[in-house]
Parts: structure tokens; C-alpha cells; sequence
């Protein structure tokens, strides 16, 4: 062996990573590959799937929650106006006109009669104020017609939209001997396909009552 073969140097193979040399490219200059590319779109469709799975959910709890508070809270709202107009209330009356419309006293209706207050509490001598609570289908209003030095203001309040059920009883079935007033609210909402709703119960004895 001649000192001109010892000294040669083993052929080096160059090649570009825009070439269609061997190895691939993607070996060795970052590409990816099809398995890859396949991988990668699966786990981002499987990531955009649990975004959408999560945002319905968290669009249904939002939901029932707001159907909830709508039942629920116009119950709670429909109890406490009915509350504070019993206990201050002196008579339930048979019947009373409102601007021209006539109300009654029923199993779905309320009419009664309150001495007038003014602003710092005091009654207002010879003065009335009168209160109605009456149903238009699914709505339960709340009807003032206060005297004009009354802290009371007149005028119709909206307690629920979603009532299904009011009912009224009464210890006496003269209403001019009546004490006692007893309501039962019922309120629901479809949501989705659950009927969801609420319902409450209260009793209370007119403290002023005047035969």
C-alpha cells in the first residue's frame, strides 16, 4: 500500500434539506411527517371538541340557573308583597274599584283595605289606601291606589310572569269578618326539556283589623 491510499479520506455524502436526498429531510432538518401532521390535527380537534363540550355545559348550568331565580325569586317576591299588605290591612274587601275597573276578593284574587301612612310612619287620619293582587295568565300584578299623602305610591307592579298556580283562602267566608288570609304561589319555566319551578306558602292575621 503506497502512501497515496493511506492518505485518502473516506467519501463524505452531502445532501440538502430541500433535496430528495437520503435520509429524508425531516429526519434531520425538523420537518414532520405524515403520521405527525395526522397526530397533531387529531389532538387539536379532540382540544376544540372539549371547548365546545365545556362551553355548551357551561351554557345549560347558566341557563337552568337564570330559569331558577326567575321561579324561585318571583315566588319569593309574590310572598313578601303579599306580606306587607296583609299585616298592616285593616278589612278585606267583597269588591273595590280601580279607575273605573272593579276587583274582588276570590280564591285568585286579593283586595284589601290599609290605613294611610306617611312618610314618617304616621297614620294619616280618615285617609285609605287600597291594594289588589290579580292574575293576567302567567302574571301576577300588584295594584296601589294610595291616598295622596300616603308614603305608599299608587300604581301596578309586575311580581311574576311565571306564576302557575295562586290561591287564596280565607277564615271566614264573610269578608268583612275575615282575619286570616292564607296564599299558596306556585311559579314554573321550561327549560330545555325540565320543567323547573318553585313554590311557597304563607299565613298572616291583619293586625288592624277594623269590621
Amino acid at each position: 500500500m503506497t502512501l497515496e491510499t493511506r492518505n485518502q479520506k473516506p467519501e463524505t455524502r452531502r445532501f440538502s434539506c430541500l433535496s430528495d436526498s437520503w435520509p429524508p429531510a425531516s429526519d434531520i432538518c425538523g420537518g414532520t411527517t405524515l403520521v405527525e401532521t395526522i397526530v397533531l390535527i387529531a389532538i387539536s380537534t379532540i382540544a376544540l371538541l372539549a371547548l365546545i363540550n365545556l362551553f355548551l355545559i357551561f351554557n345549560s348550568i347558566y341557563g337552568y340557573q337564570r330559569a331558577f331565580i326567575a321561579t324561585a325569586g318571583s315566588a319569593g317576591s309574590a310572598i313578601s308583597a303579599l306580606e306587607a299588605a296583609v299585616l298592616p290591612a285593616e278589612r278585606v274587601l267583597a269588591l273595590r274599584s280601580f279607575s273605573g275597573t272593579t276587583y274582588t276578593s276570590t280564591t285568585t284574587s286579593l283586595v284589601l283595605e290599609l290605613p294611610a301612612v306617611d312618610a314618617s310612619g304616621n297614620l294619616i287620619l280618615g285617609a285609605k289606601d287600597y291594594i289588589a293582587f290579580y292574575v293576567s295568565s302567567t302574571t301576577l300584578y300588584h295594584l296601589i291606589e294610595a291616598d295622596a299623602g300616603s308614603v305608599r305610591l299608587s300604581g301596578v307592579t309586575t311580581l311574576s310572569t311565571t306564576l302557575s298556580s295562586l290561591s287564596f283562602s280565607y277564615d271566614n267566608a264573610d269578608f268583612a269578618q275575615v282575619t286570616r288570609v292564607t296564599a299558596e304561589v306556585e311559579t314554573s319555566m321550561l327549560f330545555k326539556t325540565e320543567l323547573i319551578g318553585g313554590a311557597l306558602r304563607g299565613q298572616w292575621y291583619l293586625r288592624n283589623y277594623s269590621p
